[in-house]
């Protein structure tokens, strides 16, 4: 089954709707893929939900929040968070995620990062927009 680490620019963007990227989660709901995820990016989309500016957009509630981040807490492939990459230097936080596909043995990195896009691809495992992922899963 495909593995996929889905960066929090996604995730967030795919929290309800009917957007591309709500599709991508909608897959991994339906166990189309595996989503890879670390401790690290939980914090990480965990805080960013919480920011008031989000909530707002995209009508959060703490229950929806709070489901949301148990669900990938007990439903992705959660790694150690041990592998600290040093690739991306114009953007950090952005190693968070190649480190949790290098670590989960993701075949794919699913973003809307620039940085993250700009690679392509890291070792062999793929970058790619939310469409040309969906478009993988079809």
């Amino acid at each position: 089954m495909i593995r996929a680490v889905i960066d929090t620019n996604v995730l967030i963007s795919g929290i309800t709707g009917s957007t591309t990227p709500a599709k991508v989660i909608d897959a991994w709901r339906q166990n189309k893929y595996v989503l890879v995820t670390s401790p690290q990016l939980i914090t990480e989309a965990n805080e960013v939900l919480h920011r008031p500016e989000i909530t707002r957009q995209f009508n959060l509630t703490e229950n929806l929040i709070s489901e949301f981040v148990g669900t990938l807490s007990t439903r992705a492939y959660v790694t150690s968070g041990t592998l600290q990459l040093d690739v991306i230097q114009e953007d950090p936080p952005d190693n968070q995620v190649l480190s949790a596909a290098v670590e989960g043995s993701a075949g794919y990195i699913v973003s809307g990062d620039k940085d993250l896009l700009r690679l392509g691809r890291y070792q062999d495992i793929v970058i790619s927009k939310p469409i040309g992922f969906l478009k993988k899963l079809k």
